[in-house]
């Protein structure tokens, strides 16, 4: 039985927006690591990524690593029908949020994610994006097999898939095995977007407070987004 320890986690309404529709979640204990971004632009994304975060805090786990995945997404596909059942009733236009989610037991990582909030991961000095955006611009440049370039200007950020935007939820899945001292971050875009990959690497491996400086230097170097940042370190077998 390994030990998970989330180093740090931060969030912040940004320099812009005039709300934060950001949540995350940090549940060691059950080895479930979460963060959301509300759709920006959307009616109520804030509730849509607290409802999330929510039940994903109040979900029981089974013992076994696949039921646990299964019962992850069982809970994501309740929060999407929930959402759209909400945004209906009360006659808004869409209620979504983005999520990236991190599941770590028994030596094997599972990310799900629907959207542009990713997940890296740190291993021997080199921070690899592991889950791939849920873009028009990414899903356009891998169907015409080219790059941005050809992505109409406004368009390549416009988000495809999110938590409660469509009757049916599509969650990507990746499984991943786990090393001792490997790191992992999950962070909405407004952190994303705003760093290299190089410089969240540096910061993870030599700040006190990752979650907490990525946040800051994020917004420091303009980002206008809410900018949201987890941590999880692997610190091995207890």
């Amino acid at each position: 039985m390994e030990s998970f320890t989330t180093s740090d986690g931060y969030t912040h309404i940004g320099n812009v927006r005039k709300r934060n529709e950001d949540a995350w979640l940090g549940d060691p204990e059950r080895g479930l690591w979460v963060v959301c971004d509300g759709m920006g632009g959307h009616d109520a994304g804030d509730y849509a990524s607290s409802h999330i975060v929510e039940s994903l805090g109040r979900c029981p786990f089974p013992a076994r690593h696949g039921a646990a995945v299964r019962t992850i997404r069982a809970c994501l596909a309740e929060c999407n029908q929930h959402l759209v059942d909400y945004s209906s009733d009360n006659g808004l236009d869409q209620v979504g949020s983005t999520l990236v989610a991190l599941y770590l037991r028994d030596w094997t990582a599972t990310v799900l994610w629907a959207g542009d909030s990713r997940a890296y991961r740190l291993r021997d000095g080199r921070l690899r994006q592991i889950s791939r955006d849920h873009s028009y611009g990414v899903e356009l440049a891998d169907a015409a097999g080219d790059d941005f370039a050809q992505v109409p200007e406004g368009y390549s950020q416009a988000i495809t898939r999110a938590v409660g935007v469509a009757p049916r939820l599509r969650l990507d899945t990746l499984f991943s095995q786990v090393h001792p001292g490997d790191r992992w971050l999950l962070c909405s875009d407004g952190v994303s977007g705003s760093l290299t990959t190089e410089r969240m690497a540096q910061v993870m491996e030599d700040s006190p407070a990752p979650g907490r400086d990525l946040v800051e230097e994020a917004m420091d170097s303009g980002s206008r987004d809410n900018c949201t940042a987890v941590i999880i370190r692997v610190t091995g077998p207890t």
